[in-house]
């Protein structure tokens, strides 16, 4: 359900001891179903189904295999990077729905990774893919705070009930938004359905507000006359329409409109 990264550009930092007693609090002090995947070696904890080490072993197949795995049959999943920036770390970063690097010194370290990460998801192929092996194909994202909710940064070794706490806060939030996405791709499949000639009344009738059904059709056809295919404006715009309110819609719109007046074809 939800994937907690832990990683430090720094070697013995700590990362793992800190992430092992995330593990163990959330645990003890929660009723959620926690799992603990490290990137490296555990020579102190006794593995199990639920606690896997050596993770770099498993092949790239092996390790989507086993994330979706995790993140299918537990609460919160925390892994473990520990300090190695390699290939596969930098492929598995991508995934996680929140990031902590560890370290008051590595601000901007934390914001390239966090640069990477975002490039990684928009143009690598293998990354979204595996994100879309992971999410079911979801393919709008309604809320992504980059300061709190992608990539954490500015923690030293806090105190592991502070950074519980905050993990568990995080967690609920996340599953609203879960339910909230499925609610919103509910809508967006019977929208897909409604005849494209019939764009508007189809959508008054599942409910959308009268100026914000004639809005959405106008700018898909906008998009249509630009040369953008029917169904790729009718999901990009859709976030939009669901939830901005109409002023703002229109605004935007307004914005392009001025914009396309100013090109030279």
């Amino acid at each position: 359900m939800y994937l907690v990264g832990f990683y430090s550009p720094k070697a013995k930092s700590g990362v793992t001891e800190l992430s092992v007693s995330i593990y163990h609090w959330l645990k003890s002090n929660t009723t959620l179903s926690v799992a603990f995947i490290s990137y490296g070696s555990l020579e102190r904890e006794n593995t199990s189904n639920e606690l896997i080490h050596e993770f770099s072993k498993l092949s790239v197949t092996e390790q989507k295999r086993k994330v979706k795995q995790m993140k299918k049959a537990h609460d919160i999943t925390i892994y473990d990077a520990s300090s190695q920036l390699s290939e596969g770390v930098l492929k598995l970063l991508p995934i996680v729905d929140r990031l902590f690097v560890v370290g008051e010194e590595h601000n901007e370290f934390a914001y390239k990774l966090q640069q990477i990460i975002q490039f990684d998801k928009i143009f690598d192929k293998n990354v979204k893919s595996f994100i879309a092996h992971l999410r079911g194909n979801k393919t709008f994202i309604l809320q992504e705070n980059k300061d709190n909710h992608v990539i954490g940064f500015n923690y030293t070794k806090q105190e592991t009930n502070d950074i519980g706490q905050m993990i568990y806060t995080d967690y609920v939030t996340h599953y609203l938004n879960e339910k909230l996405i499925d609610n919103n791709e509910k809508i967006f499949r019977k929208i897909k359905k409604i005849p494209r000639e019939d764009l508007f009344n189809g959508l008054y009738e599942l409910g959308i507000d009268f100026e914000k059904a004639m809005l959405y059709e106008r700018y898909v056809k906008l998009r249509e006359l630009m040369g953008q295919a029917y169904e790729d404006a009718l999901e990009d715009l859709f976030p939009h329409f669901m939830h901005t309110p109409f002023p703002q819609i229109l605004d935007k719109l307004q914005a392009e409109l001025v914009m396309i007046s100013k090109l030279n074809f």
